[in-house]
């Protein structure tokens, strides 16, 4: 394997299997988490003891929104528009971020049905709802004129985050 200069445009055979790469890995490590859960006994769809789920809600929800954060950042325009490649990874970048939110979003909405009603069922809901949108965005967005926009789903994400931080219970 040559290596490249610096000043060389980098192979684009070897970024795209890098991204597959990447999102293999990222798929067989998180249905690795979600074995490894099960066998410990947890079930994702069971009812958990209220504390211990108001402080996964506290871990997951900062996760949350630092990937939020992460995702609001990536929207610096790029030094060299019109070269294909780096647009292809930033948006490769933005759909794995995107299915992670999705992820960590549905967890939440989990825990927060354990914690009901102790929280409110608008937060319940919203829960519900800010996933459906990140879904929708990630399976139609750019193609459908309809699809809801990044900063959409930015905002209600964060808002989201900062709801269940003043909802949620600190023990």
């Amino acid at each position: 394997m040559s290596e490249s200069s610096p000043d060389e445009p980098p192979n684009s055979a070897a970024v795209l299997e890098s991204m597959t790469l990447l999102a293999t890995l990222s798929t067989a490590a998180e249905v690795g988490k979600s074995v490894a859960r099960r066998r410990l006994g947890r079930d994702p769809s069971a009812q958990e003891p209220p504390d211990r789920a108001a402080i996964h809600l506290r871990n997951t929800g900062r996760t949350l929104m630092d990937l939020l954060m992460q995702l609001a950042l990536s929207r610096v325009p790029l030094d060299h528009p019109e070269e294909p490649l780096p647009h292809a990874v930033r948006h490769f970048d933005l759909l794995l971020k995107l299915r992670r939110a999705e992820r960590l979003t549905q967890d939440m909405h989990q825990r927060l049905l354990s914690l009901y009603p102790e929280v409110s069922s608008e937060l319940v809901e919203e829960a519900r709802l800010l996933r459906n949108k990140i879904a929708r965005f990630w399976e139609t967005a750019p193609s459908d004129p309809d699809s809801p926009h990044l900063s959409d789903v930015l905002e209600q994400g964060i808002s989201f985050v900062v709801w269940t931080r003043h909802e949620v219970p600190v023990e």
